[in-house]
């Protein structure tokens, strides 16, 4: 019987076996992402509401503790989450039909500044003997139009769905309190425990991690709306929103805010000087909040590898688009932490981290 059972083993680590699990991992793999991508409109309203209620659940904990009844509780989330979707799908709405007003200027103002910088380089290129470049075949102004009008058409698209987002954080937070007791009924041994601290650490970083960083990127819209309104921008409210939601991606998000309104500027007056006064004064307002402050109070509360977040961004961004990007790094953090929690894939969550050891270790070492 032993020596049958050291064959069954030995069995089981053949290289055929190995590549026999790669395979079915690797099919896995690929079967999911094509899942997510073409369930991205069902699966986007479910995620974000799914962080929504991580981000509400204290405040429906603090109310029921006040004796307050669910349906109340429910309703006041509603109120909150629907007012705040009220006002940006008002922002939207305005700066939409404001673009769509100014667009032919805008069109012949890039027409101007193509034909402008044609001008300058074309000499400097005929020195260089070198092929004259024809901006218009490149960066036509039509084209611009239609890009910008189609990534407005998906912002709108995309708060379309908010009756969807609400409907599903109803249900979600209707559902929390319910959830441990589902819990230990499918678990009833040590299992249950484990799955329940589980979730709430990822309860907690995750909303640690949101709020931190809601609060921050709420700071960076309204800065940026008002140094836009100061330098006479148009379309300032929008941008301003654009600046509060870019600011989720990291270190691109302020590059964006940054190269949007500078360019929109530059259309709009053709002032060089004052675009790269205003581009100045953005970078620096960005950098001050979001790698002097916010790095300190938030710390690294994820703990993911910068190489992890890049790869985050680019695959989140090609499944559900600027969605995605936003959504990457708590999606990622979820993951890690799932892939902490089980002993055969914790080495992975290891390789997603930023190498730091974690807070419990690092204090179990000092001590003596």
């Amino acid at each position: 019987m032993q020596h049958a059972s050291y064959i069954a083993a030995m069995g089981q680590n053949t290289p055929w076996s190995r590549v026999t699990a790669f395979s079915a991992a690797l099919i896995a793999v690929i079967a999911a992402g094509i899942v997510l991508k073409h369930l991205g409109g069902i699966l986007i309203p479910f995620v974000l509401a799914g962080f929504l209620a991580i981000l509400f659940k204290p405040l429906v904990q603090g109310l029921r503790a006040r004796r307050v009844p669910m349906a109340v509780s429910l309703l006041i989330v509603l109120i909150i989450s629907g007012t705040a979707l009220w006002v940006v799908s008002l922002i939207v709405a305005a700066g939409v039909e404001a673009f769509q007003e100014r667009s032919p200027y805008y069109s012949q103002q890039l027409q101007r500044v193509l034909a402008s910088a044609n001008d300058a380089i074309s000499p400097m290129l005929r020195r260089a003997k070198v092929k004259s470049i024809t901006w218009g075949d490149i960066v036509s102004a039509e084209r611009v139009t239609s890009i910008a009008t189609q990534q407005l058409s998906a912002a709108v698209s995309v708060l379309s769905d908010g009756f969807m987002v609400l409907l599903y954080l109803v249900f979600m937070v209707a559902g929390q309190e319910a959830f441990p007791l589902k819990v230990r009924n499918a678990f009833p041994d040590e299992r249950g425990s484990m799955v329940l601290s589980l979730f709430r650490t990822l309860n907690t970083k995750v909303r640690k991690y949101l709020l931190v960083k809601t609060g921050f990127n709420i700071l960076n819209g309204l800065i940026t709306w008002g140094i836009l309104e100061f330098f006479g921008v148009d379309f300032a409210p929008l941008i301003g929103l654009l600046a509060f939601v870019f600011h989720y991606i990291p270190n691109l998000g302020s590059i964006i805010s940054t190269l949007i309104p500078s360019v929109l500027f530059l259309l709009q007056t053709q002032d060089v000087p004052n675009v790269l006064f205003l581009a100045t004064v953005l970078t620096i307002a960005h950098n001050i909040i979001g790698n002097a402050i916010e790095p300190k109070v938030m710390g690294d509360r994820l703990d993911l590898s910068p190489v992890v977040v890049l790869f985050s961004l680019i695959f989140w961004g090609w499944m559900w688009g600027i969605v995605g990007m936003v959504l990457s790094i708590p999606i990622m953090a979820v993951a890690k932490a799932l892939l902490s929690s089980v002993e055969s894939t914790r080495p992975i969550a290891v390789l997603m981290g930023s190498g730091e050891p974690p807070a419990s270790v690092a204090d179990n070492d000092a001590t003596p």
